[in-house]
């Protein structure tokens, strides 16, 4: 079984800036330099426990509570130790809870954060100031904020890096899926497509539109000039319940719509509980696609109301726990990227078959130490891709 990959975009450790060239040539020799060690010393096949600070944003819920699943599913087997705490996705308890951790005596070994509501520069802060090597997950810092930052390990030591999904490939995949069903069911054009993002300040929502614009503008010289129209980009909270009111109000006044794409899973959904109600019938004469792999968004894509949810990063939980613990075994991530940039993949309804109940696979089945460098030798690369942990799950009906 294969999932299928959108095409990757430009790498999250490159940027249009003339700085560009530099960060690449440094993050070679970094790599050579990592190398050369590794090939002169062997580390230790395992270290001890370690403990681990995870700072969960907690929304959208199902999401985090499958990243959090996954890590610890992979903490027990590494021999890590997760103390989790949630900040209900608010940044005044997101930087108190990072408050915390760090005055702790002993401190965590390490501590996991995400930008999610802008908070990562400031976490990183407070984690460089005492000491304590930071990782961010799913949402590094935008572009905006590199310059102030600059790449992690040169101004904020502590900060080692980020482990983020691509989310750039997920917008495009989605975006590409629902438009070339729509080109195949309907006949108008141009075909009105309407985009629901996540909140504007969240690098996961604005890497998913650029998705989104750069899937329109291939579909635009495949199936001729004009034949996509987008309606709108309206940026939301991420969570089912405004984006059913929001859906609302809009189908009170706009236009009729071809194609719906949804920046995650539960937007899709409340979404589609409204077209419903306005008389739309999902699959039939609106296409609609989400992102997450989440339970809900599963049985619609067996029901033919979605056509794919994209996803499987909530992995990056069980990644984060592989490269820390490799990195304090003595192999350092950063002989690949002090950005390390997963694939997602497509779960359309040929996978959805094989995995009906995804959102309840205990993930303590899969073996996660067999992505380890230091456990697996052979291993060059990390090879964090869904095809490669839904290979070896079974079939969950």
């Amino acid at each position: 079984m294969s999932i299928n990959h959108t095409p990757k975009p430009r790498p999250l450790s490159e940027s249009p800036d003339r700085n560009t060239k530099t960060r690449a040539i440094l993050s070679c020799l970094r790599g050579l330099f990592v190398a050369a060690a590794l090939a002169s010393t062997m580390p230790p096949a395992w270290g001890g426990d370690i403990r681990v600070g995870f700072i969960n944003p907690t929304g959208p819920p199902e999401f985090w509570r499958q990243v959090s699943a996954t890590m610890h599913a992979a903490a027990a087997e590494l021999g890590i130790d997760i103390d989790e705490r949630h900040t209900e996705r608010s940044f005044d308890k997101a930087i108190s809870l990072a408050r915390d951790f760090v005055s702790e005596r002993p401190r965590p070994n390490y501590l996991i954060a995400t930008n999610d509501v802008g908070v990562g520069g400031e976490i990183i802060k407070l984690a460089d100031a005492a000491g304590v090597p930071l990782i961010l997950l799913n949402n590094d810092l935008d572009e905006r904020q590199w310059a102030e930052y600059g790449e992690p390990r040169t101004k904020y030591r502590q900060w080692l890096g980020s482990i983020v999904p691509d989310h750039e490939g997920g917008g495009y995949g989605i975006a590409e899926a629902i438009l070339i069903e729509a080109v195949r069911i309907k006949k108008n054009r141009p075909l009105k497509l309407l985009a629901l993002a996540g909140e504007v300040d969240t690098p996961a929502s604005t890497g998913r539109i650029r998705g989104l614009n750069r899937a329109i503008g291939v579909m635009g010289k495949l199936f001729g000039p004009g034949s996509v129209e987008l309606i709108d980009v309206r940026n939301l909270d991420w969570s089912e319940k405004r984006a059913e009111t929001w859906m609302r109000e809009f189908l009170q006044k706009g236009p009729r719509i071809d194609a719906l794409w949804a920046a995650n899973d539960p937007m899709a959904l409340g979404a589609m509980t409204a077209l419903r109600e306005a008389g739309y019938k999902p699959g039939v004469d609106v296409v609609v696609g989400g992102l997450n792999w989440s339970q809900g968004g599963v049985e619609q894509v067996l029901k033919g109301e979605m056509i794919v949810t994209h996803g499987g990063h909530f992995l990056l939980g069980a990644w984060a726990m592989v490269i820390l613990r490799d990195y304090h075994d003595g192999r350092d991530f950063a002989e690949e990227d002090v950005r390390l940039q997963i694939p997602m993949g497509a779960f359309d309804l040929s996978v959805a078959r094989r995995f009906p109940e995804i959102g309840k696979v205990d993930w303590r089945a899969v073996d996660f130490t067999r992505f380890s460098k230091i456990r697996n030798p052979a291993v060059m690369r990390y090879k964090f891709t869904p095809d490669a942990v839904l290979s070896h799950l079974p079939p969950t009906h």
